[in-house]
């Protein structure tokens, strides 16, 4: 899987600005983008951007949402709802449903990545604060993992409303 670990290479270059800085985005990284991804939106400023979680609850142009949390819903956040049996988990995927990856060798605990189901084989993924993407299921870096499970989607209205009543979930995660 030489793709995966080249996303990563580009991902994590000169300390992941050139990823997420808009700017640094366009002069250093876009032209590095494997033709196997479909850009769909390059990372936007610092103070609008957002992260995957974000994206997959249809969040990433409410501006005072992102705001509030600072451009980030963490995988704690996310993991409390799924513990809470507020997401559920679902063997039966359907378009627009939620497309978890983890990294079960290095972090069993943690959601690496999360994305929304386009169809059979593809995925609309913000990968951390960078671009948003179009790709297929394991077009993703190897940090990702490989450890695939899917949950049923929310309205937005429901995304807001769980984090407001579980926000103090919403926490960085400690490291390893």
């Amino acid at each position: 899987m030489a793709l995966r670990k080249l996303l990563d290479e580009i991902i994590l270059a000169d300390g992941g600005d050139n990823w997420w800085k808009p700017e640094l985005f366009q002069k250093n990284t876009l032209t590095k983008i494997p033709s196997e991804l479909e850009i769909l939106k390059v990372p936007s400023a610092e103070h609008e951007n957002y992260n995957c979680f974000i994206y997959v609850f249809g969040l990433g142009e409410d501006k005072k949402f992102i705001r509030e949390c600072n451009g980030f819903v963490y995988d704690t956040f996310f993991q409390k709802l799924i513990d809470e049996g507020l997401l559920e988990y679902t063997n039966n995927p359907q378009k627009g449903d939620y497309i978890l990856y983890r990294d079960s060798k290095n972090y069993p605990n943690k959601i690496a990545h999360i994305g929304v189901l386009d169809d059979d084989e593809m995925v609309v993924s913000k990968w951390s604060w960078g671009p948003l993407f179009r790709h297929k299921v394991l077009d993703v870096p190897e940090s990702y993992g490989d450890d695939l499970s899917y949950i049923k989607s929310i309205s937005k209205e429901r995304a807001i409303e769980l984090y407001n009543k579980y926000k103090e979930f919403n926490k960085k995660p400690k490291p390893n």
